[in-house]
């Protein structure tokens, strides 16, 4: 029975090949007559044959031990195979070891079907995704190779994607960066435009101020002429009154030169009347006549002063009038001073309550920058932090990026290192 179902050779002690059966024969691709009487070292690697192990292998099984294990082999055709074999030593009666004789099978299937799956373990401990475990005849080892070659897909695909995702990450943290690297640049020269600005808008607010105080005083000297040009213009009025009064005064004392006048004039005639009697008496009328005389120069003398003060006093009433027409004229242009300086203070006043809203306004103004600047500040530290969280983001991506780049993927489906086909396994499938 294990002849017709296992690849049995039996060896001399010393390895000269016996005898092999035929399934041993079809496993390693040889004739009988061309391995009758050789050594069965012609089945080894010749860099084993060198070795201390195989020599002492052979030597522990002329002292008798035998060795259960996979062994690899080399075909005629200098493929290899493995075989899972027996080395069994054979005694005669006496206890002597007369052959060795060797019950083998082919499991290059399986041997080379584990050694693919280690292989694709191995590579994926490298981060070699590109492997995958060929076609098994066995189903066990086939079902575990499809396994892992389907779990390699999805982790192969999983780290495309995370690969496309790292690369978009850093694309658009590139781009963040970007732009807020030229955003902060605006915003410190945004913030240092409206430093510049509240410096501009303070120093209006504080002419505005010193301009509503000089308004102020103006409106205030404005008011103190004012009130100098109404006491001018009442003074003016007195005056006015006061050449009034002397006008009036005048006119009296014309009329009583008139007066005076016609009593010099009556008296002349009367001591002119006097003078024609006092010389009609004679020596008697000559004193009278002398007094007569006298009275009548007295009349002439005081006609011709009272001439004179008339002609003085309609002189001074010429200048009174004068005086008073000049009086009303400057009354006058004191009365349009007067509503010109009350003009004037009125529009003081509005300037004055004009720069004062001004000032209002430069100062709400001035609140509102300085309020527009604090928060240009936030701003521009929160475009740092945006700043430093992107260079962080981006750190953390070619991290992401540096730890996936160990795996290497395939779009090709993956390649194999065996295959499961007869020719491989010498034509043989399952015993040698």
């Amino acid at each position: 029975m294990v002849e017709r179902t296992q690849a049995v050779i039996h060896f001399k002690p010393d390895g000269t090949v016996i005898m092999a059966n035929g399934n041993f024969l079809k496993a390693l691709g040889y004739e009988a007559e061309e391995v009758v009487g050789k050594n069965h070292s012609m089945f080894v690697y010749p860099s084993y044959v060198k070795t201390n192990d195989y020599r002492e292998f052979w030597e522990k099984l002329r002292a008798g031990e035998s060795f259960t294990s996979q062994f690899p082999r080399l075909r005629k055709d200098g493929r290899k195979i493995w075989i899972q074999a027996t080395y069994a030593p054979i005694t005669d009666e006496q206890g002597n070891i007369v052959r060795v004789t060797k019950i083998a099978m082919d499991v290059t299937v399986r041997r080379t079907a584990l050694e693919s799956i280690t292989k694709g373990m191995e590579a994926l401990t490298d981060g070699d995704l590109s492997y995958r475990v060929g076609p098994c005849s066995i189903p066990d080892l086939a079902n575990l190779g499809n396994a892992y070659n389907t779990s390699v897909d999805h982790l192969s695909q999983m780290i495309s994607n995370l690969q496309a995702v790292a690369e978009t990450i850093d694309a658009v943290s590139s781009q963040i960066g970007s732009t807020s690297d030229e955003l902060s640049r605006r915003t410190e020269t945004q913030a240092a435009t409206l430093e510049q600005t509240a410096a501009a808008i303070e120093e209006l607010n504080s002419n505005s101020r010193s301009a509503v105080s000089h308004a102020q005083e103006v409106g205030e000297e404005a008011n103190a002429t004012r009130t100098s040009a109404e006491g001018s213009q009442h003074l003016v009025q007195d005056v006015t009154d006061a050449m009034k009064r002397i006008e009036g005064s005048s006119d009296a004392i014309a009329r009583i030169i008139s007066v005076i006048d016609d009593i010099a004039f009556q008296t002349n005639l009367l001591a002119l009347n006097a003078g024609v009697e006092a010389a009609r008496a004679g020596e008697a009328g000559l004193g009278f006549a002398v007094v007569a005389s006298e009275v009548r120069s007295l009349a002439g003398r005081t006609a011709d002063s009272a001439r004179e003060i008339k002609g003085l006093i309609e002189q001074s009433a010429g200048h009174v009038k004068t005086g008073v027409d000049l009086v009303d004229r400057t009354g006058t242009q004191l009365t349009a001073i007067f509503e010109g300086v009350g003009r004037i203070s009125e529009r003081v006043k509005e300037v004055a309550y004009g720069l004062g809203e001004q000032s209002t306004t430069l100062g709400e103004i001035n609140s509102a920058i300085s309020q527009l600047d604090q928060v240009t500040q936030r701003n521009a530290a929160m475009v740092v932090d945006t700043a430093d969280a992107t260079k962080g983001l981006s750190e953390k991506s070619a991290a992401l990026r540096q730890s996936i780049g160990v795996f290497r993927t395939s779009n090709s489906g993956g390649s194999s290192s065996w295959s499961d086909t007869g020719s491989d396994r010498g034509g043989y499938s399952r015993s040698a």
